[in-house]
């Protein structure tokens, strides 16, 4: 690997740790102390997590669009400053309203990092290095919601010191990006490739498949993300740090979904894809069955950690097929269905366990995962031939798979607030049940 591909690398590592780990996640775990200095309430709570979702979901398509037109190297600029204006501004916030807003500009951050990245690791580095850098990038996501989970524990009652250091951080990470993602990556693309890609349009064949399996598994996993904590707690009788300690084990686990890429070279897309399906719902029984069990949480959690990554990294590899001239929107698109899915999941999974209680919630989740088992991958030669980069086509046969950047990038829900969208609606409903 060169000099040059080793700088994206950790520059694009440093970018989804920065924009996921912490402008985004970090949120969760520092809650209970905001909500304490600024007096922000439940209801504003609650606003703030679904407005942040929906901007996530509204960056993401933004960007990717952007990256076509602007290039990867300042899309990518713009979202670390967006992340360190978002995170100063949190950091002097002294009212609801302020931190609201502050709140969701750094949220954003992590919509717009993921397609800039995808499209730079499929021009820079060379198909025979992109497997393996892609992967290194991806862990800068579960270093980032791993550390988020140790600076909570040593900045209890200080996250406006730990949000000015992560401004910081952000700011040399857009420095950074400006010296290692190239100058021309986008004007390569634009020459050819994509005019090809605007000319089959955005739609694709079999592309519905690839919705329904992204928006399944982000609504299976939306129960585990917005209630796991609080079943740990509740359930388990747990304390909430024996929670953040699941917490922090789901980021370390994540780290193993960085094998996706590798599994599905040799064992085929369906097969990891239906896999990690099932890792995913046998987590959710765990959570359901075994509550009070210590070693059946870790387990649960290092089940759910690596399967949810490793399925964003298979959704990724499948949009990529699909969109081998277009990687950002290949990126963008599996993306904002988990969104979708997530934001659709959430309020149900409230609803569920105000009415039912909490194993019947993440049962009911786990025959969500096992049902998008259905959902598999169909390749269609001619389309990817008729859209497949040039450099892909040289001294390659048709039939044979195209290189394809397994850029893997989770794009999960901060830690405890879209939960309050469900019970929001139980107390709508008189559910009239306490979970905490």
């Amino acid at each position: 690997m060169t000099r040059q591909e080793r700088r994206l690398v950790v520059a694009g590592t440093m970018l989804i740790g920065v924009s996921y780990g912490l402008a985004r996640f970090a949120y969760g775990l520092f809650l209970p102390s905001m909500r304490e200095d600024v007096g922000m309430s439940s209801a504003m709570a609650g606003a703030i997590g679904s407005g942040a979702y929906l901007g996530y979901c509204l960056a993401i398509v933004v960007s990717a669009l952007l990256v076509e037109r602007l290039g990867a190297r300042r899309v990518a600029v713009i979202a670390a400053l967006i992340a360190a204006v978002g995170m100063a501004a949190i950091s002097v916030s002294t009212s609801a309203p302020w931190l609201a807003g502050a709140i969701l500009l750094a949220g954003a951050s992590t919509g717009l990092a993921s397609p800039p990245m995808a499209q730079a690791v499929s021009v820079t580095i060379v198909n025979v290095h992109q497997g393996r850098a892609n992967t290194v990038i991806n862990a800068g996501t579960s270093l980032g919601v791993a550390i988020s989970g140790p600076v909570a524990f040593a900045a209890t009652g200080q996250w406006r010191i730990a949000y000015a250091a992560f401004a910081v951080a952000a700011l040399v990470n857009a420095l950074l990006l400006s010296i290692s993602v190239p100058r021309a990556d986008a004007g390569d693309r634009r020459s050819d490739p994509l005019k090809k890609g605007r000319g089959a349009g955005i739609w694709r064949s079999h592309v519905a498949v690839l919705v329904l399996a992204a928006v399944g598994m982000g609504m299976a996993s939306a129960a585990y993300w917005t209630f796991s904590s609080e079943a740990v707690v509740t359930l388990g009788h747990f304390d909430q740090a024996t929670a953040n300690i699941v917490w922090i084990l789901i980021g370390v686990a994540g780290l193993a979904g960085g094998l996706a890429g590798d599994l599905v070279k040799r064992l085929g897309l369906d097969v990891v894809h239906r896999g990690a399906l099932a890792a995913l719902a046998l987590s959710l029984c765990l959570l359901a069955m075994l509550p009070f069990s210590l070693p059946a949480l870790l387990v649960s959690a290092a089940l759910f950690g690596g399967a949810y990554i490793m399925l964003t990294g298979v959704y990724l590899v499948w949009g990529i097929r699909l969109y081998a001239d277009r990687p950002a929107i290949g990126l963008g698109l599996p993306f904002l269905m988990i969104a979708v899915g997530q934001i659709v999941g959430s309020p149900l999974a409230g609803y569920l366990i105000g009415g039912q209680g909490y194993a019947f919630c993440f049962i009911a989740f786990a025959l969500i995962a096992v049902t998008t088992m259905l959902a598999g991958y169909r390749a269609d030669g001619q389309k990817r031939a008729d859209t497949r980069p040039p450099v892909a086509l040289k001294g390659m046969p048709v039939s044979s798979r195209p290189p394809i950047p397994p850029f893997y990038m989770p794009a999960m829900p901060p830690l405890g607030l879209i939960d309050k969208i469900g019970r929001k609606l139980n107390a709508r409903l008189g559910a009239g049940t306490d979970r905490r």
